[in-house]
């Protein structure tokens, strides 16, 4: 599917001649921190310096592989696990509805984001810099 000529020169659309593929799960994740509650607790600004640092490079080194291979990757590394809501002890937005599957990327070592997918886009909601945002095994 190609976008449409005239709209070409919008920056919501696809180049022309760019292949749109419906599989997300063979394209590379997008990370949005929109959905993220500054101030509590488990955003960015709460990080210490190295835990942003590593935040960013775990982001650089995620966005290189398609969702299949994350899905397929061990999940302490560049892999992924479900988490149940009932397991998060840290306060969600209240954007985020009943139905969302939540899972958990590593960013430092072990230490988890929490969001969950929705397409191509990772909503990152929860950085657990100091593992209190759920109850760890």
């Amino acid at each position: 599917m190609k976008p449409d000529r005239k709209d070409s020169k919008s920056p919501f659309k696809a180049p022309l001649g760019a292949a749109v593929s419906e599989n997300t799960d063979a394209q590379p994740p997008i990370f949005s921190f929109e959905k993220m509650v500054p101030g509590s607790g488990y955003s960015v600004t709460c990080c210490q310096n190295d835990d942003q640092a590593a935040l960013s490079r775990q982001l650089f080194a995620l966005s290189r592989l398609s969702w299949r291979d994350i899905k397929s990757a061990p999940r302490h590394g560049l892999g992924t696990e479900k988490m149940e809501r009932g397991s998060i002890k840290a306060p969600l937005p209240a954007s985020v509805t009943e139905d969302v599957t939540f899972l958990v990327l590593r960013f430092n070592g072990k230490k988890p984001m929490i969001g969950y997918r929705d397409g191509r886009t990772f909503h990152i909601l929860l950085l657990d810099h100091d593992f209190t945002a759920y109850k760890h095994s």
